[in-house]
C-alpha cells in the first residue's frame, strides 16, 4: 500500500519543520505522527524514529554551523555519557506497553514545556554566563537526556533545548543549534543499540520519512533565523505543552 509511505513524507514534513525551528519538537512529533497517522505500533516507530529525526537533524544543522551557533565542545561534553545511557533507555522501553511509555512521554512534554514558559537565562552573575562553563552539569544533562533518548525514541531535543538553555545558558538559537547536533549523535548510537538488541527497524518507512524531514527542516531553520529569542521560546514551550496534553488524554483513555 502507497497510502502509508505517503502519510510518513508528510509526517516527516511536519516533524522536519518542527524540528528545524524548534531544534526539538521534531523528535517529540515523529512517534505519534508514526503511531498515529501511519500507523506503526509503537516500538516500531520509535526505531523508524531513531533513524528519520536523526538524519534530519544532521541536515537541519548545517544552516546554523554557517552561523557558528553550534557548540562543538559543549555538545560533545553532553553527547558522551548521553551515548551509554541511550543503550539503557533502549533497553528498558521494551518492558513497557506502547500506551504507558506515551504517557509517561507526554507528561515529560508537559512538564518541559511548563518549566520553559517560566524560567529565564542569562544571569550576569552566573559563572556560567561569566565565562566559566559547568562542564560537571552539562555531563549530568547528558546522561538524563541520552536515556530520554533511547527510552522514548526520540533525538531528545524536547529535553536538551532546554538543558543547553537552562543549564549550559545558551542564547535559545544557539541551543537549538547545539541541540540538532546532539539529537544526530544520540538518534544515530540510539539506532545501533535497537540493531544490536534485534529490534525491528523499518529501513525503507524511514527514508520516506526522511525526504519528508530534509526538506521540512530546511524550511524550519530558515524560519527560526528570522524570528527573535523570545518568540522562539515561547513557540517551543507551548508547542509541545499543547502536543503533550494530547497524547496524555488518549492513552490515558486507553488505559481506563
Amino acid at each position: 500500500m502507497i497510502l502509508p509511505y505517503v502519510y510518513a513524507l508528510l509526517s516527516g514534513l511536519l516533524s522536519g519543520g518542527a524540528l528545524g525551528m524548534t531544534g526539538g519538537g521534531g523528535s517529540i512529533l515523529a512517534v505519534p505522527l508514526l503511531v498515529y497517522l501511519v500507523g506503526q505500533n509503537v516500538h516500531l516507530a520509535i526505531g523508524t524514529s531513531l533513524i528519520a529525526v536523526g538524519v534530519t537533524s544532521l541536515i537541519s544543522s548545517v544552516s546554523y554551523m554557517r552561523q557558528s551557533l553550534v557548540k562543538f565542545r559543549i555538545a560533545i561534553y553532553m553527547a558522551a555519557p548521553g551515548l551509554v545511557s541511550t543503550y539503557l533507555g533502549a533497553l528498558l522501553n521494551k518492558q513497557f506497553k506502547g500506551p504507558v511509555l506515551l504517557l509517561f512521554f507526554a507528561l515529560l512534554m508537559i512538564y518541559i514545556g511548563f518549566l520553559m514558559t517560566r524560567k529565564k537565562a542569562g544571569n550576569p552573575n552566573d559563572p556560567i554566563e561569566s565565562g566559566g562553563i559547568n562542564y560537571y552539569r552539562i555531563i549530568a544533562l547528558g546522561f538524563v537526556t541520552g536515556f530520554a533518548s533511547g527510552f522514548f525514541g526520540v533525538g531528545g531535543g524536547f529535553l536538551l533545548v532546554p538543558a543547553l538553555y537552562l543549564g549550559a545558558r545558551l542564547k535559545m538559537k544557539e541551543a537549538i543549534a547545539t541541540s540538532l547536533f546532539i539529537i544526530f549523535l544520540f538518534g544515530t548510537f540510539g539506532l545501533a543499540s535497537y540493531l544490536i538488541q534485534g529490534r525491528e527497524v523499518n529501513l525503507l518507512m524511514s527514508a520516506v520519512f526522511v525526504v519528508g524531514g530534509s526538506l521540512g527542516g530546511i524550511i524550519g531553520a530558515w524560519y527560526a533565523k528570522r524570528l527573535n529569542q523570545a518568540r522562539l521560546r515561547y513557540i517551543f514551550s507551548i508547542f509541545i505543552i499543547l502536543i503533550g496534553i494530547g497524547i496524555f488524554a488518549q492513552n490515558l483513555l486507553k488505559l481506563m
